[in-house]
């Protein structure tokens, strides 16, 4: 029962992860696209909220669970495809910081144009880029996560299937 329970927990923090991440990133491209340093400012301050208190504490839990059921699972840490896994989280948690201060930086970019009253510089387009990229990056790798954890089998292993 302990083993369900965590693999629960474990599922919807990557539902968590997953949803409010792919949401707030989609919004804040959508927001980005009009140009509106108002609206930017609006969905950015929205999005920085969401991510900071619903996105990075599911991340947290994804860490505890997922030891947890390796543990519960009687499965050493370095078994292949859980070492995998963790080595793909890591990277993608180390590009989260820089996305939450990028996207930070955006609301406050946008703020002060819209305060202001004039547009978004190149320095909102470079920030805007870089976010961008950086969650191209860190989504690719989520979804080779999700299908690490439900096979139970890295990419070299997927591609040996195939040949």
């Amino acid at each position: 029962m302990l083993y369900l329970g965590l693999k629960y927990l474990h599922v919807i923090a990557a539902i968590f992860l997953f949803g409010f991440g792919m949401g707030s990133y989609l919004y804040l491209i959508a927001a980005s696209r009009t140009g509106n340093p108002q609206v930017i400012a609006h969905v950015a301050r929205m999005v920085v909220g969401f991510d900071t208190w619903i996105t990075t504490p599911a991340g947290f839990i994804q860490i505890i669970t997922g030891a947890m059921l390796v543990s519960v699972a009687g499965l050493p840490m370095n078994t292949t495809w859980v070492l995998t896994a963790l080595l793909i989280f890591l990277c993608v948690g180390l590009l989260w910081l820089p996305v939450l201060k990028l996207q930070a930086r955006m609301q406050a970019m946008a703020e002060q144009a819209a305060t202001g009253g004039q547009g978004l510089g190149d320095e909102f387009r470079r920030a805007y880029n870089a976010w961008f990229w950086m969650g191209v990056c860190g989504f690719s790798g989520m979804f080779v996560i999700v299908l690490i954890m439900v096979t139970k089998m890295t990419p070299l292993q997927w591609f040996e299937l195939l040949i």
